[in-house]
């Protein structure tokens, strides 16, 4: 797990200075709210059905790793030329992002592989290291795009050379599960539950995706500094909680999954009743609990259930990358319908909506 975990650092903090910045750059750049709705779940949609696609191949865990790099990197490299066209912007945001997917396919089986017997203490601390890299990362790079937005293009192309290069680590590693041959097929015999709570609370969890780099620009009026200042509250909160996650997931996996869930709520919430910029650094106290829980808790119930443990991974991300993208469009689309009559004030009533909804379906989650 230590060639992995490192690969995870270096890949995190590649990934760390760009993007908790994609969707505010893109409001910055004049994105519509629908655009915006597709660039906001890029991570998640775009992201998850690479990894389902990929899931189905015969290419080996190191291969996928390989092969989805090199596309990143790809999209990277060609957004630091294209940043200010708004469509191919969205596209190349949705290119990087499948090739994530394709890696993080990747990556997932190498490190379910290599944590068996030990599975939630290994993943919290594989994600503890990558969170603690990433912290000095967000900073550098909130600081570097704080007077010009445009200084962006040169980080998409310092994290493509380090994502690429990073493979190195990983390609030769041990591992001889050769992938089965099997169709495209949604896998959920025994996780009927697990995979309906997760695709409706993605709706209503990506819902206000495109609102939050709206809200940034035109209520709070933030700069990259302080959405730099966002991230590293969240991010420094992760890594003091995910040390130690792992033995509390192993024991109430149920109820983890239900918290981490629950605690996104106050996120919105903080977007909807926050005076200034401070109560929204102060609801970042609580990323570190819902992040190290959704680090972790899914991925370990997921793969301990399912008998193709490959097919489970993918099937999961089709669930919410679908789920991600309806999410996401409804509250784009939303918020244009309206502006027309409300102006960016209608931004704070959607995200107490949005709170509500949250709470709501994260408690599905005790049902299961």
């Amino acid at each position: 797990m230590r060639r992995i975990s490192l690969y995870n650092l270096i890949n995190g903090m590649a990934s760390s200075a760009y993007s908790p910045y994609i969707s505010f750059i893109g409001a910055l750049l004049g994105l519509s709210g629908y655009t915006l709705g597709i660039v906001s779940t890029a991570g998640t949609f775009f992201t998850n059905m690479a990894q389902y696609f990929s899931s189905a191949t015969k290419s080996d865990a190191r291969r996928l790793v390989l092969e989805g790099n090199i596309i990143k990197g790809l999209g990277l490299v060609l957004m630091a030329f294209f940043m200010n066209y708004h469509l191919l912007y969205t596209a190349l945001v949705a290119t990087v992002m499948a090739g994530s997917g394709i890696s993080s396919m990747g990556l997932s089986l190498l490190s379910e592989y290599y944590s068996r017997g030990s599975r939630s203490f290994l993943l919290s601390r594989m994600a503890f290291y990558s969170s603690l890299g990433s912290l000095p990362v967000i900073v550098a790079g909130g600081l570097y795009m704080a007077t010009n937005v445009e200084l962006a293009k040169y980080i998409f192309v310092v994290s493509a050379v380090a994502s690429t290069l990073s493979t190195a680590i990983v390609f030769d590693l041990p591992y001889d599960e050769r992938p089965r041959e099997r169709s495209l097929r949604l896998s959920v015999k025994g996780l009927e539950k697990f995979l309906a709570f997760n695709f409706i609370y993605m709706i209503a969890w990506s819902f206000a995706w495109p609102l939050f780099p709206l809200a940034q620009v035109h209520v709070f009026g933030m700069t990259t500094e302080q959405v730099a200042i966002i991230n590293v509250i969240a991010t420094t909160s992760t890594v003091v909680v995910q040390r130690f996650i792992g033995g509390f997931i192993a024991r109430r996996m149920k109820t983890s999954m239900f918290i981490g869930r629950l605690t996104n709520t106050f996120f919105a919430l903080a977007y909807a009743i926050s005076p200034n910029v401070y109560g929204i650094y102060a609801s970042q106290l609580l990323a570190g609990l819902a992040n190290s829980i959704n680090n972790v808790a899914y991925f370990s119930y997921l793969v301990d259930k399912a008998e193709d443990k490959r097919a489970a991974i993918g099937t999961y991300s089709v669930v919410m990358g679908l789920g991600a993208i309806i999410g996401g469009e409804l509250g784009g689309w939303t918020f244009e319908a309206l502006y027309a009559s409300d102006g960016y004030s209608c931004l704070r009533s959607l995200m107490l909506y949005v709170a509500i909804a949250r709470a709501a379906a994260a408690s599905l989650f005790l049902l299961l």
